[in-house]
């Protein structure tokens, strides 16, 4: 049994990385149907284990009860960060009337947020089995067991943030934040399973191809933070003006669309760059040459999305879909820069 565990490792990260992308995708879908406060509390949702499907199940003072729970656990945050010298942070909590707004019981968006919780919480358990499965691998690889301890940390503290995303009222910033820590974590899981796996050696590494994946992916990372920017400005100009607004939200936007909008096209440049590299360096390597216009194909696929939310006002089908792609882009570059460096140095 404890050898199976070693055995399976590289199969359960594998199953690691599908059920994170699963979540991702969970994740832009209530975030698009503005479900993130379909549960009001953290690890509960309406005090509940299983959510009510009907207001009947709640007491007629609900609104008030989440409320004053939330502006407590706020009040515990914002002493936390004060004592840490996070005193702007601190106040922002404390000072922002969104935070003491009730959010009325929809089954549909109660649901969805729950869903999205218990993927949360499978991805937990799998990376507690990725875990235990690198204490049995035989020869004892003491890399990869910290890694896949720091994939459980890291997982832990994504859901801890989402617990203050939901008890600041999906306070602007934290969202970023919470962005940039599962991009930490796809990183490390991949990491993980590279390391597991046997690796063809019988190339010399490309130095071209390392800074043009490096440059990549560091604007890909930005990239990533000024979406995260432009749709948090999006749910702002809504809650201002209404669903109705839609029409006219991209004209509304600040210089971060405009700057989101160019930056494609810097990665698209870059990318076939790394293509035209793969292709005169590794002319017999199938698998690389594979991936790369995969990856091409990805990133053009993700203009094309993101062109058709400006052109037709951020339909709400077309955000999971982004957002799901551009993790998949990350996630398959990141992949090929750890290939490449597992080559022979030349």
């Amino acid at each position: 049994m404890l050898n199976w565990l070693g055995l399976n490792y590289n199969l359960s990260t594998k199953v690691s990385l599908f059920l994170l992308y699963i979540l991702i995708l969970a994740g832009g879908v209530v975030r698009c149907t503005g479900s993130g406060m379909g549960c009001p509390d953290w690890p509960k949702c309406f005090g509940m284990y299983i959510p009510p499907i009907s207001v009947d199940q709640l007491p007629e003072n609900y609104e008030k009860i989440f409320i004053e729970g939330r502006i407590k656990k706020n009040e515990r945050l914002s002493s936390v960060l004060s004592f840490f010298g996070l005193n702007k942070l601190s106040e922002k909590i404390k000072s922002d009337p969104e935070i003491k707004k009730g959010e009325s019981f929809n089954v549909f968006k109660t649901w969805t947020e729950y869903i999205n919780r218990l993927i949360g919480a499978l991805v937990g358990l799998s990376l507690l089995f990725v875990f235990l499965c690198s204490i049995f691998l035989k020869p004892l690889n003491r890399k990869l067991i910290l890694l896949s301890f720091l994939s459980l940390v890291l997982v832990f503290f994504q859901a801890w943030v989402g617990s203050i995303v939901v008890s600041t009222n999906l306070l602007s910033g934290l969202i970023t934040f919470h962005v940039i820590v599962a991009l930490l974590i796809i990183c490390n899981v991949i990491l993980c399973y590279h390391l597991s796996s046997k690796n063809e050696n019988n190339y010399g590494r490309s130095k071209p191809l390392n800074f043009f994946i490096v440059i990549s992916l560091t604007l890909f990372i930005i990239q990533m933070v000024l979406g995260t920017e432009v749709r948090e400005s999006v749910d702002e100009l809504l809650k201002l003006y209404g669903f109705n607004f839609r029409e006219n939200i991209i004209e509304s936007l600040n210089n971060s669309f405009k700057i989101h909008r160019s930056f494609s096209l810097l990665i698209l440049l870059f990318q076939i760059m790394t293509v035209v590299t793969i292709y005169l360096k590794f002319k017999t390597h199938n698998y690389f040459k594979l991936l790369s216009v995969i990856m091409l194909v990805i990133i053009i696929s993700e203009i094309l999305v993101g062109a058709g939310m400006a052109y037709f006002s951020i339909p709400k089908i077309l955000q999971p879909i982004h957002l799901f792609i551009a993790f998949i882009a990350f996630g398959l570059q990141f992949y090929i820069l750890l290939l490449n460096f597992s080559l022979k140095k030349t």
